[in-house]
């Protein structure tokens, strides 16, 4: 009489490489998700709950036109000082409707409007309570998460949201050119003031 063989045997001898190689594959994965995860800043788009500090100030102020405030996150990246001329010459600019520094700030695709259709798009727009809560690092410079009001008349407000005080969630990228931060085509999240 020969012996035959069990079906628990036979269920054994697949069962045991496909769950080693499954083990295999979660200890492959992991590591590398420790590898990405490690060596990026936390991905939280909300702002702190704490009030932003700025660079001269620990407070900024609602009514504030001329600074752009930083939380201590975003004081400490290495990028900030950078960071801190561009988006300060970009309000500025606005502010004080001077076209060749807003173009200076910009890289050459976010600024190429031309200066009468610029000036007829912030004719009578305040940008106020600007502040920055994290920057990012990129390949071409870094990704620059922030917020701000912009004040205008009603027949000047922007297309994307008709309303006369506009709250802005922004992230500017920014690229290095020739060793100096300029703002490219930013990703917006605009809401209407109060909403």
């Amino acid at each position: 009489m020969t012996p035959q063989a069990s079906p628990n045997r036979s269920t054994l001898t697949w069962l045991i490489p496909i769950t080693l190689l499954i083990a295999v594959c979660a200890l492959v994965g992991g590591l590398i998700a420790r590898q990405l995860y490690a060596t990026s800043k936390p991905v939280d788009t909300k702002p702190p709950a704490s009030a932003p500090s700025g660079p001269t100030t620990d407070t900024g102020h609602p009514d504030d036109t001329e600074s752009v405030y930083f939380t201590e996150f975003a004081k400490a990246d290495p990028d900030a000082d950078q960071v801190q001329r561009a988006i300060q010459n970009y309000f500025n600019a606005i502010n004080k409707r001077d076209y060749k520094k807003w173009q200076q700030t910009m890289t050459p695709e976010a600024g190429g409007q031309t200066e009468s259709y610029w000036r007829n798009g912030y004719k009578s727009t305040v940008d106020k309570d600007m502040h920055i809560y994290r920057i990012e690092d990129t390949e071409q410079g870094a990704d620059v998460f922030g917020s701000f009001t912009s004040y205008q008349d009603l027949a000047d407000a922007p297309d994307e949201l008709k309303a006369t005080c506009v709250r802005w969630n922004m992230i500017w990228p920014m690229v290095s050119i020739n060793g100096v931060f300029r703002i490219g085509k930013p990703s917006i999240a605009p809401h209407a003031c109060g909403t």
